[in-house]
C-alpha cells in the first residue's frame, strides 16, 4: 500500500489531518508536504500504524497517541498523567509577558507547559512550578530538560507545602471542570487523569482554596477558569480582599 492510499483509506475512519500526523509521526518527517511528494512510496508495515488509527477512531485524543503537544510554538511532551495543553491556555503568557515580572509561580504546573514557557520568554525571571502528583513533575521535569529551562520544581498542595518569596506573582490553571456540565464530551475527556480536570463544588473548590490560600505579599493571581465560572470566583475573592478581575476569555487577573 502507498502512503497516497493509506491516506485516502484511512480518512474514511478518522480526520485527514489525524491520519497525517499519525503518517508523519510514524515516518518521522515535520513537513506534511513530504507526504504529498512522496504519496506513491510504500508503507513498508502499514499494520504499526493501524494501531494507532484504531485508538484515535475510539476517542482517544491525538496527543496521548503521538506522545506530545504544541503549545506556544513548542513541542511539549504529554503522557496520560497530565492535562493536554490547550490553546486557550496561551493568553496567560501574553499576559505575563506584558507584565514583565522578576518571580513567577505555576501552581498546578502538569506538564509545565506554562512554567517552561515562560522561562523561555522570559529569561531573567526566577521561575517555580508546583504540583501535588509526583508524576505530573516527572513530565514537567522532562519538558524543562528538553528546552532547557530553569525551573525549581515543587511538589506541594496547590501552596500547602511551598510557599513562594514575597513579591511572586501566581499563575495557576487548576482542575477547573464540573463533571456534570451536559456538554463535556467523555469520550474524549476520559482518557485525560481526573486529578488535572475535575474538581467540587461545581468545579471552583481547588481555585476557592488557593484564593483562601493567597500570601498578600505575592505580586498577583492570574487563574484560569470556564467563562460561566468567572463571576463565582470573584465573588469568592471579594470576600478575601482580592478584586480579581475578567481578563480575556478564559483569564482572571489580580495585580496587587
Amino acid at each position: 500500500m502507498t502512503i497516497g492510499e493509506w491516506l485516502s483509506d484511512t480518512s474514511k475512519t478518522i480526520e485527514r489531518l489525524d491520519a497525517e500526523l499519525i503518517l508523519q509521526h510514524f515516518l518521522e518527517v515535520d513537513d506534511r508536504s513530504y507526504l504529498v511528494a512522496h504519496a506513491e512510496d510504500e508503507l513498508s508495515d502499514a499494520s504499526a500504524i493501524d494501531a494507532q488509527v484504531a485508538r484515535r477512531a475510539e476517542g482517544e485524543p491525538l496527543a496521548y497517541i503521538l506522545g506530545y503537544r504544541e503549545f506556544y510554538g513548542r513541542r511539549f511532551f504529554v503522557t496520560t498523567n497530565v492535562l493536554i495543553p490547550r490553546p486557550e491556555t496561551e493568553t496567560i503568557i501574553n499576559i505575563v509577558k506584558s507584565i514583565g515580572p522578576d518571580r513567577i509561580l505555576d501552581v498546578g504546573t502538569g506538564s509545565g507547559c506554562i512554567a517552561v514557557t515562560l522561562s523561555l520568554e522570559l529569561p531573567n525571571a526566577h521561575i517555580d512550578a508546583a504540583d501535588i502528583s509526583e508524576d505530573a513533575l516527572r513530565v514537567a521535569q522532562k519538558n524543562a530538560a528538553h528546552h532547557g529551562a530553569n525551573i525549581a520544581f515543587h511538589k506541594s498542595d496547590l501552596l500547602s507545602d511551598f510557599q513562594p518569596e514575597p513579591n511572586t506573582l501566581i499563575i495557576a490553571n487548576l482542575p477547573y471542570v464540573d463533571a456534570d456540565w451536559q456538554w463535556l464530551d467523555h469520550k474524549t475527556l476520559d482518557y485525560e487523569p481526573e486529578l488535572a480536570l475535575y474538581a467540587e463544588q461545581g468545579g471552583l473548590s481547588l481555585i476557592y482554596k488557593l484564593i483562601d490560600q493567597y500570601p498578600f505579599n505575592a505580586a498577583g493571581l492570574i487563574l484560569e477558569a470556564d467563562p460561566s465560572q468567572h463571576q463565582a470566583i470573584i465573588d469568592y475573592a471579594k470576600g478575601h480582599n482580592l478584586n480579581l478581575k475578567d481578563q480575556q476569555g478564559y483569564i482572571l487577573y489580580l495585580a496587587n
